[in-house]
């Protein structure tokens, strides 16, 4: 297992709150949230979509993704950047956890509706 891959491991699992909201609990993984990490002589750069403007949580997933990061012997910093260009969409979630919301009759989420849960975009 690369290095990234292992610290990759660590914050995949971290629950999205608003998901824990709704009854359906999912990762910032399982969300789509994720869109990079990069690793650099023990520096790491995560790079994370918000699903809204109006998100509050991105000083609870920076706090996360720290602590689960800099546990790792081989990580010196750790830097959270969000992309404000909000391209996060409901499609991004995984097929599983577009299922599992459908299952509990969710059809929007960050203020968007969510695809039928049988199609995979």
């Amino acid at each position: 297992m690369t290095l990234e891959s292992d610290l990759l491991a660590r914050i995949q699992t971290i629950p999205d709150p608003c998901s824990l909201a709704t009854g359906v609990p999912l990762s910032i993984g399982e969300m789509g949230l994720l869109q990079a990490l990069e690793c650099s002589e023990g520096r790491v750069t995560v790079r994370l979509q918000l699903t809204s403007p109006m998100c509050m949580m991105a000083a609870y997933f920076m706090r996360e993704i720290e602590q689960r990061l800099s546990s790792h012997a081989d990580v010196q910093s750790v830097h959270v950047e969000f992309d404000h260009a909000l391209e996060w969409r409901p499609e991004h979630i995984s097929a599983e956890g577009r299922q599992r919301l459908s299952e509990r009759r969710i059809t929007m989420i960050g203020g968007r509706m969510l695809p039928s849960a049988g199609r995979d975009s």
